[in-house]
C-alpha cells in the first residue's frame, strides 16, 4: 500500500508537470502529449491521485505523521521530477522497474 501511495505521487506530480506551461516539452512519449493537449482532464486526474494518496498515507501511518510522510515524499520526488526530466532519465522502463522492485521489497521482506 506505501509503494501505491508513493506511484500515486509520483503519478499526480509528472502530470501536473506535463501540463506546466513553463516546463520544456519533449516528444518521448504519446501520453506527455495527451497530457499537454487535454489539460483539464489530465489536472483533474492528477488532483484525484494526490488526494488518494495522501487518504492512502492517513491510513496507513496515521493523520500526523501520514500528512507529513506525504510532505516529505511529495518534496523528494518532485525535485526528483524536476531534475531529471530534462536528461530524459525518467521513462517506463526505468519507473516500472523501480516500482516493481518496491513492490518486492513490500510484500516479502
Amino acid at each position: 500500500m506505501i509503494t501505491t501511495a508513493i506511484l500515486l505521487v509520483f503519478l499526480s506530480f509528472y502530470i501536473f508537470f506535463s501540463t506546466s506551461k513553463r516546463a520544456v516539452k519533449y516528444n518521448g512519449f504519446n501520453i506527455e502529449i495527451w497530457l499537454f493537449n487535454n489539460q483539464m482532464l489530465s489536472k483533474s486526474i492528477a488532483s484525484i491521485f494526490i488526494i488518494l494518496s495522501l487518504v492512502l498515507h492517513i491510513i496507513a501511518f496515521g493523520f500526523g505523521s501520514g500528512i507529513l510522510l506525504f510532505f516529505v515524499i511529495l518534496m523528494t520526488l518532485s525535485s526528483l521530477i524536476i531534475l531529471l526530466t530534462p536528461l530524459q532519465l525518467i521513462n517506463y522502463k526505468t519507473l516500472f522497474m523501480f516500482f516493481a522492485i518496491a513492490l518486492i521489497f513490500e510484500f516479502l521482506i
